[in-house]
């Protein structure tokens, strides 16, 4: 499949915001989807499942696993959001006939995930040094949140403005029961469906509306400008005060030849669209099947008297083009959410991570090994990762007569270089320069082996463990190690089929 195929990925997205932004009714849909954005503390539940369409006579392996994905949901009994740094959740994921209860917690240091039968949370920092690698020295993107979100704010009151409503949208009043509420509550039930190839006739109209409100696009980048000024006057580097007067100095010069540029832009885009739209499709034709009228969202929003959404539900059906190594014909996301003590006084719940965590953002603490012993032998989890997916299980053939082996024979004995025989077993290596020894840990069950280049002895757990052949390094370096031998004691086993190949295997 070509990248460009995949073009109606983020119209796809579109297709949310597109959905029912005029008044329908006497409601006002803008201003009440605007003010989901003003909401700094609630509880709610909420379900995510997932549905695939199989196409007729694929294969077995394909059908299971279909069948496992739709199987997948999450459920959230209860979600906490404290404020826009402090949130919680408690729920459980559904794989098949298994059920994991988990619980999240975030704060503004990161998020902590503790999972059924975890000896230890699973944890990603989001404000570590690793984290803001590539950011500007002195940013600190929590400092500008409230800018942010106004900015966002004002964009997606830009889009819902200019942005047509679908064919099938409408507003009613109901009386309906919600969460947390002990008599039915009195509500507007907007509903709206919009199909893909509509979506493709709304989006010219779109740009159209849009490229003509100068005030709403000089405000936005007006907007944008104050942001990139605060960001500049609060970061501690050289040049920064300078930069951000000359932001205030000329910000009226700045909006008005920004929006010269996005106008250009905007009206290029609408006058080629017709164009643009027919050549795609002429070159990726797949892309008509996904933008079309077997492509629908649909989506069901109960707004309180207040204008609190309540109560909401979504349902998105992608088709998929009929192509080799795509077994589905559709695939189907499923949201239902209800929600209650909006703005009111909401407490996050913690999880307690004082005796440590696995770190997310370290490659070393998730390797197959390392995953497993964070979890009780006899917890479902551990059971589906080992038993199921077989997480530790290792499979490689090498050919000797190839020319890219990295196998060499010495005296019948066949040789590996150490760092491939660890990386496909996950196994860590140390280096010691004193002693010119390396040490192995076994990746599954923590075992250590010491060896040396030049000594056919080597400590496997404090034991001696004599190696056919010594171990010895080439002329760049790289240390090779005796095939089998090494790989016995980290736990696989190696054996030649009847080709003559080496085949490693670990279960």
């Amino acid at each position: 499949m070509n990248l460009k195929k995949w073009i109606a990925v983020p119209l796809i997205l579109l297709m949310v915001a597109l959905t029912g932004c005029q008044a329908v009714g006497g409601f006002d849909v803008s201003k009440n989807l605007l003010g989901t954005l003003d909401v700094k503390s609630q509880q709610s539940t909420e379900k995510i499942s997932f549905k695939l369409t199989p196409r007729e006579g694929i294969k077995q392996d394909d059908q299971k696993i279909i069948d496992l994905i739709n199987s997948v949901s999450v459920t959230v009994d209860e979600a906490k959001v404290q404020s826009e740094e402090l949130a919680s959740a408690k729920g459980t994921l559904h794989i098949d006939k298994y059920n994991f209860p988990f619980e999240l917690a975030l704060d503004h240091q990161g998020l902590a995930i503790q999972l059924e039968g975890a000896k230890k949370p699973y944890y990603i920092h989001l404000n570590s040094e690793e984290s803001l690698k590539g950011l500007p020295a002195g940013f600190d993107p929590n400092l500008y949140s409230k800018d942010i979100r106004e900015l966002t704010k004002t964009a997606m009151a830009l889009v819902l403005k200019h942005a047509p409503n679908p064919s099938t949208i409408s507003a009613t009043s109901v009386t309906e029961e919600v969460y947390g509420e002990k008599d039915k509550v009195k509500l507007t039930h907007l509903h709206a469906e919009l199909r893909g190839d509509e979506l493709v006739a709304l989006v010219k109209p779109f740009l159209t509306n849009l490229a003509k409100d100068e005030a709403g696009l000089k405000e936005l980048i007006g907007q944008a400008i104050d942001l990139t000024q605060n960001i500049a006057s609060g970061m501690n580097i050289e040049g920064s005060d300078k930069a951000a007067a000359e932001l205030n100095t000329n910000k009226e010069k700045l909006v008005n030849d920004a929006y010269t540029e996005v106008k250009k832009y905007l009206d290029l885009a609408v006058a080629q669209y017709d164009t643009g739209v027919s050549t795609l499709y002429a070159q990726s034709p797949e892309i008509k099947t996904v933008l079309s009228a077997n492509t629908v969202l649909k989506s069901d929003i109960y707004f309180d008297e207040k204008g609190n959404a309540r109560k909401s539900s979504a349902n998105l059906t992608v088709a998929l083009p009929d192509v080799e190594g795509i077994p589905v014909k559709s695939f189907s996301i499923l949201t239902e959410t209800q929600a209650w003590n909006i703005n009111g006084s909401v407490t996050a719940d913690k999880i307690d991570i004082s005796s440590g965590v696995v770190d997310l953002n370290k490659q070393a603490e998730l390797t197959p090994g390392a995953t497993l012993r964070n979890f009780e032998v006899n917890s479902p989890i551990y059971n589906i990762l080992k038993n199921e997916l077989k997480i530790t299980k290792v499979e490689t053939t090498y050919d000797p007569k190839d020319d890219y082996t990295v196998l060499e024979n010495r005296k019948g004995t066949a040789f590996i270089p150490l760092r491939e025989l660890t990386s496909e077993l996950n196994s860590e290596t140390k280096w010691d320069a004193s002693s010119k020894s390396v040490t192995i840990v076994d990746d599954i069950t923590g075992k250590t082996l010491k060896l040396k280049s030049g000594s056919k002895q080597a400590k496997l757990e404090g034991s001696t463990l004599m190696l056919r052949q010594a171990p010895y390094a080439d002329q760049y370096g790289t240390l090779y190690v005796p095939f089998k031998t090494v790989a016995e004691a980290l736990g696989a086993t190696v054996t030649r089929n009847s080709d003559g190949k080496y085949v490693l295997k670990r279960d």
